[in-house]
């Protein structure tokens, strides 16, 4: 019996030194990556004191019940991208905003922007209570059926090459055209399989949200409306005078809380195709985006807050129809800001 007994024992001893040896390596790996987000933690609180921020006021801040402020950034205008010394970098952003959507055009798969993206932007960004969302499209990979197990793979393609590539806080949905027939099917689909991993229904604290220039009666946004965040309601150029019917097209399926109309700040060449007026210059606390700060449904709770366009245009003009800019000050930004959440 005690041959039998040390035939046995050799293996178990074995077994045990290489369940040792890989416990040991995963507590060492495990170390390695709490001392590296301990030290993305420690450099972001480093920086917010440094420039007199206090976190824990803007995190309370960010999770009370207020209006928000959110911004299209354009990542063109990135200063990593453009090479001007005139142009923003994300980290420049006002610490009150709720909600940074990166815009993304004319910036190619290798350009720093990424990774700073990933890498710095997000991070900082988020340590202030500011979620980074990228305006994206619904589109099926290559080769997928029309059916579920297709509307899934284009949701799975959407998280895995994007939202958890860059470590993003959610996705929005840009529809600024009539969706009907197959692609109203379509867009549907991959709507739903996405709320899984996004928005109100996936429990994740991710946004799904929707970004439009039309009202509440398309059949898409009836289709998904239980599925959305915000509805980034697109009026530039617009009074505020059609706020109100607008809102009552959505309300049936909404609440306010959801409802964000937007401006638009003047984007360079734009005058006069593409010069929305939105904001006065010099800035002097007038223009529609204080008059949709200012706005509410006539009825029932606030709104859910406003969103401009080009957020990083936010800078003094030397004139009204003028492309030379300065620096950010995000002056507009913080005035918004104050004016919902005084």
């Amino acid at each position: 019996m005690k041959k039998i007994i040390e035939i046995f024992k050799k293996p178990i001893l074995i077994i045990l030194a290489m369940a040792m040896i890989i416990n040991l390596s995963s507590c060492k790996k495990n170390a390695a990556e709490i001392e590296q987000e301990n030290q993305v933690s420690l450099k972001n609180k480093q920086s917010a004191l440094s420039s007199g921020v206090n976190l824990q006021s803007l995190i309370a801040y960010k999770k009370s019940d207020h209006q928000i402020t959110a911004g299209f950034y354009r990542t063109w205008r990135d200063r990593s991208v453009s090479g001007n010394a005139n142009d923003p970098i994300m980290t420049e952003l006002p610490d009150s905003l709720d909600v940074v959507i990166v815009f993304p055009d004319y910036t190619p798969a290798d350009s720093p922007f990424w990774t700073k993206l990933k890498d710095v932007y997000i991070p900082y960004l988020r340590a202030r209570g500011t979620k980074v969302l990228i305006t994206g499209s619904l589109t099926m990979p290559a080769g997928a059926s029309q059916n579920a197990a297709g509307y899934a793979a284009a949701a799975k393609s959407i998280m895995d090459n994007t939202v958890n590539k860059y470590g993003l806080d959610g996705y929005d949905i840009d529809i600024e055209h009539n969706v009907a027939g197959a692609e109203l099917t379509e867009k549907t689909g991959i709507y739903t399989a996405l709320s899984s991993y996004l928005g109100p229904k996936s429990k994740t604290g991710k946004l799904l949200t929707y970004d439009t220039n039309q009202n509440g009666t398309t059949a898409f946004f009836r289709n998904v409306s239980t599925m959305i965040d915000y509805v980034w309601f697109q009026t530039y150029g617009s009074g505020t005078s059609r706020f109100q019917t607008v809102w009552n097209t959505y309300s049936p399926y909404i609440p306010s809380k959801k409802f964000v109309p937007g401006f638009s700040f003047y984007e360079e060449n734009g005058y006069p195709g593409n010069y929305w007026n939105d904001v006065t210059y010099p800035q002097n606390g007038t223009g529609r985006a204080y008059d949709y700060a200012r706005w509410q449904p006539s009825t029932g709770p606030k709104k859910g807050g406003v969103f401009s366009y080009a957020i990083d245009r936010d800078a003094p003009l030397t004139s009204t129809n003028d492309n030379t800019i300065i620096h950010p000050n995000f002056k507009v930004t913080k005035d918004l800001i104050k004016i919902m959440n005084p």
